[in-house]
């Protein structure tokens, strides 16, 4: 079974951005999203967070997960952890899934275009969307210009591992309790070395590659993923889409947008659909 896991925290931005992302996950899935879909919301998220164990949001009659905090598993008191929140929020909740199960890592800014039916992950690959390795990763291989930032967490030489992927990730149960830890931990360490801040911020990006190189887990990259303002919409092969640097749907300043100034594609046709649903 494949299974779709956001992660948010409470937060007024995210509470419409779960909104959309139900609206989308029930027009995409139908009555299949009540079984295969599952907000994990992380009830504190700065260390000097309130505590939250209810939420009372319009995500469209689907499950929820209230999910400890990302404090409960690293012993850094840096604000930049809560980067970790995409893999911590589900942790506890991996040994009530099959094994074989698929999961659907991703932040709360992504949505489905359509159903998955593409390459999935085996026992030892993970499918990730891998455009961010030409954008700010660059971590891939030892000819690429931040390798030298990770390479202290390599355990082995051996190559064709990493590709710098990220979410959308998909991936088995199985292969993502081999591996949570690690990448909780050197997210964790990274956050705690004297990198630069950007760096930091995506240190959950470069653990995860880390991880899978460590256990040889091969990442499978595939252009799967719209991102408006980075890449143009592809209706073939994109199934999902993440908003993250939209300059029309843009998160900072939502809901005071024009939405007969978006494009017409598939993408902005659900933003518009679900403001006026």
């Amino acid at each position: 079974m494949i299974r779709f896991i956001p992660s948010a925290i409470v937060d007024i931005r995210y509470r419409w951005k779960a909104s959309f992302w139900a609206y989308c996950q029930k027009k995409v899935y139908g009555l299949e999203s009540y079984t295969n879909s599952l907000l994990t919301i992380v009830k504190q998220n700065n260390t000097t967070s309130p505590v939250y164990n209810t939420i009372d949001w319009d995500i469209k009659g689907l499950p929820h997960y209230m999910s400890p905090p990302v404090w409960e598993y690293v012993k850094s008191r840096n604000e930049n952890c809560v980067v970790i929140n995409v893999f911590s929020s589900i942790k506890p909740l991996l040994d009530t899934y099959n094994d074989n199960d698929v999961i659907v890592l991703c932040d709360m800014d992504i949505i489905s275009l359509k159903k998955y039916d593409h390459i999935m992950p085996t026992d030892d690959t993970v499918v990730c969307y891998n455009g961010y390795e030409d954008w700010h990763m660059f971590i891939s291989n030892d000819t690429q210009k931040n390798y030298p930032k990770i390479q202290e967490y390599l355990t082995h030489a051996s190559g064709g591992f990493m590709n710098g992927g990220f979410v959308p990730i998909l991936i088995k149960t199985k292969c993502l309790k081999l591996i949570i830890d690690d990448v909780i931990s050197i997210a964790e360490k990274i956050v705690e070395s004297d990198c630069e801040p950007n760096w930091k911020w995506w240190a959950c990006m470069s653990s995860f590659s880390i991880a899978c190189h460590n256990h040889k887990i091969k990442m499978i990259g595939q252009d799967n993923t719209y991102i408006p303002g980075f890449n143009e919409f592809d209706e073939y092969n994109h199934f999902f889409a993440h908003y993250s640097v939209d300059p029309l749907f843009n998160k900072a300043t939502f809901p005071n947008h024009d939405i007969t100034k978006y494009p017409n594609n598939k993408f902005y046709n659900l933003v518009k659909e679900w403001m006026v649903s």
